[in-house]
């Protein structure tokens, strides 16, 4: 909350009387009225030394925070106002932009309590701007001044920073600060050892503090995902909400989401914490909705993040049960709607529900539109819808053999014309009949392929530059300049935390993936021939993507009448393993990342699932290139292999092109043969 602090007056002598001793006895009052949580009286005698002293600083602002408390922190627009006449009486700028005007300590609690109201307005990136360039001048402040107010203001800073940091996740930067308040706590206890050694309560405090500042580390690694140091962990002490949280945490990273629901306790009661504005339930609810989700229990999932959301609706209703109630500070932004409609969003994509997971995402996205995770989310939704509208059996649609349902196979002989020696069969124009020639429009969020593309573009432009387009430095250079290791540099993918390096290369090689598949369903073969390659090259492809990349590869080869080399591509040999496994660690960084929750068995299951099957689908797509070629005895001994493998009941892609070639072939028998065996019709042969 805000700062106040004991008056030393100002050190503009030339515009105000000097201090008295009744004025330092006032302002010794006011600050152990305000210790002491009596308000009204410290108000009261900050507005007696306030006559006495109307233009000095340090006297205006003590008396706004103490009026600020007294309002029991609700009369924030009245704080605000106050806060920017302390900057205009001051002449200084309320950005930090003057270094000059740090040479006060007055000053610098200004600066803080801006911070705070900042931050608990959810402005944290203009909080933590003001609070890293105070930061810088904290020190010399202290030194300076040296009485244990301005010690107390540096240790408030710098903890408000690391949970600023933790709040935008720049998890390597609050590390480095909570290493910062320890070496401020050592150096601190070496000087209160000879002033005083009988300050239990301090003692308790320190020890307190402690605690808190090992909480912190574990967040900071768990929001790195550094999981190799376990010394921290293995401190964490206590049994509260916020330390079975991370401990939970910790243990779905590992794999384990079984453990990591019993770790997160009992259910804690649903009220608002005064002092932070956190509701315990509704992060309760919400981690146990997720973990559901791991141990694939989707039904359960859902219901459970639609109460955290109730929870949600709650605590907002009770913040401000009307238009002209005004909440504490630390209540006025309570919140998480678009945190927990993107986790009510994922989950249902995950449940195979793309059109609610769609309606929750381009609500999301609205606000977190810088994360290319959540535009490839929306993306998934209009592939899964697209998918979806071909599939009326909802077994055939989670197993992803939608063209093998009986109304597709129905759709292969339409009608029937005719009887006897002129009996004839109209056969249907196939699965794509219905497909566009053009590519249609997606700026408009709309469940289509359109849109889905505009996603997928957004999504590329988010990444930052692939490594495979940057050139490596020359040999000399590299010898010459060995720059210092740094923090691993974090993509920021809100309201999630970060992405790390290979968090990001796999992010890219999903995005590609789909990027391919869209262009190839819009005719785009240009573009989808682009996106295959360039997928083909990433380093990171698990065996299931580059089985894709080589498939997609093969069709727009084909498409774009370069028949060779699409054969080449869709050999069947070539695949040896479609699993959705991820290479093996290849450097130190990523081995220290092992055991993570994306090495766990997929939450959906994969298809094909087999080789057999994934080679039997590739040797279809390579009939279909030899009978482009004319090649009509290859293409039928690669159809015939195919759907050996592949088994009944067959996809109806197999009926159309076996036809097909028997047509070609001018084998009428086998055609007809097919008809009747698999049609029901009886046609004179």
């Amino acid at each position: 909350m805000a700062s106040m602090d004991a008056d030393r007056g100002s050190d503009d002598t030339r515009r105000q009387a000097p201090v008295t001793d009744q004025h330092r006895e006032l302002a010794n009052q006011a600050m152990q009225e305000f210790e002491k949580g009596h308000y009204n009286q410290c108000t009261n005698t900050m507005s007696r030394l306030g006559d006495a002293r109307a233009t000095d600083v340090k006297v205006v602002l003590n008396r706004s925070v103490a009026l600020f408390y007294q309002s029991n922190s609700k009369a924030i627009d009245e704080f605000r106002h106050n806060i920017q006449t302390v900057f205009n009486m001051a002449r200084i700028s309320p950005d930090l932009s003057e270094k000059s005007n740090l040479d006060d300590a007055d000053y610098a609690v200004v600066y803080y309590n801006k911070a705070v109201l900042l931050y608990h307005e959810k402005q944290h990136r203009a909080a933590l701007s003001i609070l890293e360039k105070l930061f810088r001048y904290v020190e010399p402040i202290v030194r300076k001044f040296g009485p244990v107010s301005d010690e107390g203001l540096a240790q408030k800073v710098m903890l408000l920073l690391t949970e600023l940091y933790l709040t935008v996740h720049q998890p390597y930067d609050a590390l480095n600060m909570v290493q910062n308040i320890e070496k401020f706590l050592t150096g601190k206890s070496q000087n209160s050892q000879d002033k005083d050694k009988n300050e239990s309560n301090n003692a308790a405090a320190q020890e307190a503090l402690r605690a808190k500042l090992t909480l912190y580390k574990v967040r900071c690694n768990l929001m790195a995902k550094q999981l190799i140091n376990k010394k921290e962990f293995k401190t964490l002490s206590g049994n509260s909400h916020p330390v079975n949280f991370a401990k939970a945490y910790h243990m779905y990273l590992r794999g384990n989401a079984k453990k990591a629901s019993k770790m997160l306790g009992n259910p804690p009661s649903v009220q608002l914490s005064p002092s932070s504005g956190e509701c315990l339930a509704l992060m309760y609810t919400n981690n146990q909705a997720l973990l559901n989700m791991a141990l694939r229990r989707p039904s359960l999932a859902v219901c459970q993040l639609r109460d955290a959301l109730h929870y949600n609706e709650k605590n907002s209703r009770d913040t401000v049960p009307n238009d002209k109630a005004k909440p504490p500070l630390p209540l006025s932004y309570v919140s998480q709607h678009y945190i927990l409609l993107h986790n009510l969003g994922v989950l249902q994509l995950h449940s195979k529900q793309p059109a609610a997971a769609f309606e929750c995402f381009v609500e999301c996205v609205q606000v977190y539109h810088r994360n290319p995770r959540l535009w490839l989310r929306l993306a998934e939704c209009c592939i899964m819808h697209h998918k979806e509208v071909g599939c009326r059996s909802r077994a055939a649609f989670r197993s992803n053999d939608g063209d093998r349902e009986h109304r597709h196979k129905l759709e292969v002989v339409q009608d029937s014309i005719g009887s006897g020696f002129h009996h004839k069969l109209v056969l249907g124009q196939g699965t794509l009949s219905d497909k566009k020639s053009t590519p249609s429009s997606g700026v408009f969020p709309n469940l289509n392929l359109g849109f889905a593309s505009f996603c997928l573009q957004n999504a590329r432009s988010l990444l930052p530059t692939d490594p495979q387009d940057v050139e490596p430095p020359a040999q000399d250079e590299q010898s010459e300049f060995s720059p210092p290791l740094a923090d691993p540099v974090l993509v920021s993918a809100e309201p999630c935390n970060p992405l790390r390096e290979t968090e990001v290369a796999n992010l890219r090689c999903s995005i590609l993936a789909a990027s391919a598949y869209v262009a190839l369903c819009e005719n785009e073969h240009y573009k989808a021939l682009t996106f295959s390659v360039d997928l083909l090259r990433q380093p990171n492809l698990s065996p299931a993507q580059r089985y894709l990349g080589h498939m997609y590869k093969g069709e727009a080869l084909v498409a774009l009448d370069r028949i060779a080399d699409g054969v080449d591509e869709l050999n069947p040999e070539n695949v040896t393993d479609v699993s959705t496994t991820l290479p093996e660690a290849s450097t130190e960084q990523e081995k220290d990342q092992e055991g993570l929750a994306e090495t766990r068995e997929a939450i959906v299951p994969w298809s094909p699932s087999s080789v057999g099957v994934a080679r039997a689908l590739m040797q279809y797509n390579l009939a279909v290139a030899y009978s482009m070629r004319t090649e009509y005895g290859r293409a039928l001994k690669a159809l015939t292999e195919s759907s050996e493998r592949i088994g009944i009941p067959y996809p109806v892609q197999m009926f159309y092109l076996k036809l097909y070639l028997d047509l070609k072939q001018g084998n009428k028998k086998g055609a007809i043969s097919l008809i009747n065996e698999h049609f029901g019709y009886n046609s004179r042969t």
